[in-house]
């Protein structure tokens, strides 16, 4: 939501709201900067009691009365200033604020995590921003999270503070970050309540179960103020995000923007002939599509390739095909971009006590150190997190390339309404998303998209990228490889596990989610 560089040895002097025609600006004082997203779905708001100043970037909440009215940091009372504290906290919507005194800053975020806000600070500056990479002064190898590393290499990513640099913090939803010239300290909030599944009151049956759906939905879409003609929805052709889309369109007849990455292979004209259903029943603006295999992962002359040192190992898989779809969408005027992040919360079932503990393994090509490493995958996370923590993972994942491009998403799963609501759902409504494919059929949509025969995903894609590029990449690299050099992976190993991968799409199908990050990571790594 915003990008910053804070000299905090300086510490005095106001400061101001320096705009520009383009509608864009910041928050300066000297050469600090503060600097909002720029995008009609957030809004920049400060005061200052004189001594401290609060500033703030958050979604426009439609209808919300605020004590928070101007760009310019207005002068107000300290009584005031704490009532737009705590204004900030009660804010229902995503959020950052900073409260910038004599002695340092102190950054809050409220139901944040759906755009990340990554912090760094050395030598007395503060700098933050969404992307990683834009950090990439306070990053080397030597500076490698190890507990980061095990949980990217052995597929168990967790949610909180830590980045894959040690130098690196993350802003992770309800947390407060303290910087100074000391350094900069990180607090986690108190665990978010979670409820449990329950029972259908009495009279409630399964399509007035849909109907609250439906209505919850549109009630998380009315409490912003939702340009239609500028906004985008996800329309892969998966239930979460079809089903949001659906909902959007209905209350937009025309005017909402349907969006996807075309899969191709085998189940691709399926895809494409299920959305066209979707689109024509319902009633969406002309579509947006970009075939995914027109943009395949790591291919040379690709974002990842051509331009290592600002694409994150976190980001997109498919970025450089996702990348493509975002400019389209920017071309076509929009700013907002539905997605269903989080939707498989109303499909997980959750033991009450837990479930059994799963015993985690690390692929064959790690090194000992991440084996060692393996008991410590829940070390130092975040507490339980208000929106699912998948989700959050995602959204960090998928964000930051549509902040690039001057893009806000809105994942409506994450809102603690909708949350809720999932958890609460009855086990029997969230096998198989019961709940979400009864909608489907509720709107009359054909047997075609309720019950597609063949599965649609990008693993071909990237099947072909580990057998086309990946290998040939780490095949030249040999045991030269950063993480080899860490202890991280067994060169051995890998270089056989390479060699197979090499041989075509199919053989390199077990490996390519690995084989993909470890490509990823080393080409950051050798662009630092």
């Amino acid at each position: 939501m915003l990008t910053l560089s804070v000299d905090l040895r300086a510490g005095t002097g106001p400061w101001q709201w320096q705009g520009c025609e383009q509608g864009e600006g910041c928050w300066v004082r000297g050469k600090d900067r503060i600097r909002p997203l720029a995008n009609p779905a957030l809004e920049a708001r400060a005061v200052t009691d004189g001594t401290a100043t609060l500033m703030v970037v958050r979604e426009r909440a439609a209808g919300r009365a605020s004590l928070l009215r101007s760009t310019t940091p207005v002068r107000v009372d300290a009584a005031m200033h704490a009532r737009a504290v705590e204004e900030c906290r009660a804010w229902p919507l995503q959020s950052v604020w900073i409260e910038a005194g004599p002695d340092g800053l102190r950054l809050q975020t409220g139901l944040g995590g759906v755009c990340p806000l990554y912090l760094a600070q050395a030598d007395g500056q503060l700098v933050g921003s969404w992307q990683l990479m834009d950090l990439s002064a306070h990053q080397t190898p030597g500076k490698l999270d190890e507990k980061e590393v095990m949980r990217l290499l052995t597929g168990h990513p967790r949610y909180g503070h830590d980045t894959l640099f040690t130098s690196i913090k993350r802003l992770s939803e309800r947390s407060s970050a303290y910087a100074d010239v000391e350094g900069l300290r990180m607090l986690y909030p108190a665990p978010a309540e979670h409820a449990r599944p329950s029972e259908l009151s009495e009279g409630m049956d399964g399509p007035a179960l849909v109907r609250a759906f439906e209505a919850l939905v549109d009630h998380i879409y009315a409490r912003r103020p939702l340009n239609p003609v500028q906004t985008a929805a996800h329309l892969s052709g998966g239930k979460d995000s079809t089903n949001l889309a659906v909902s959007l369109a209905l209350a937009h007849p025309g005017l909402i923007t349907p969006c996807a990455l075309l899969i191709g292979g085998e189940a691709g004209p399926q895809q494409i002939a299920r959305r066209r259903m979707v689109t024509d029943h319902i009633g969406f603006a002309p579509d947006v599509t970009v075939p995914a295999a027109s943009h395949p992962p790591l291919a040379p002359g690709g974002l990842r390739r051509a331009h290592p040192g600002a694409i994150s190992p976190l980001d997109e898989p498919h970025l450089e095909a996702a990348d493509s779809l975002a400019q389209a969408l920017m071309a076509r005027g929009i700013a907002t971009v539905v997605a269903g992040f989080g939707g498989d919360e109303v499909a997980r079932v959750r033991c009450p006590d837990g479930g059994a503990v799963r015993t985690l393994e690390a692929p064959a090509w790690c090194g000992e150190r991440v084996r060692d490493l393996l008991g410590e995958v829940n070390t130092g996370i975040s507490p339980p997190t208000v929106a699912p923590e998948t989700a959050l993972v995602a959204l960090e994942v998928a964000t930051p390339l549509l902040a690039r491009r001057g893009l806000w998403a809105l994942a409506p799963f994450t809102d603690p309404d909708l949350v809720r609501f999932g958890q609460r759902l009855p086990r029997e409504w969230k096998r198989d998303k019961r709940l979400l494919t009864m909608r489907f059929a509720t709107q009359g949509l054909p047997d075609e998209v309720v019950h597609p025969a063949l599965r649609e995903n990008f693993g071909h894609l990237m099947n072909r990228a580990v057998h086309e590029y990946a290998s040939g990449l780490l095949h030249s690299w040999g045991k030269d490889l950063h993480l080899v050099e860490e202890g991280y992976l067994d060169p051995a190993v890998l270089a056989q596990t390479v060699e197979r991968a090499a041989l075509g799409p199919d053989e390199a199908a077990p490996y390519r989610t690995g084989l993909f990050l470890i490509t990823a990571v080393e080409l950051t790594l050798r662009a630092l």
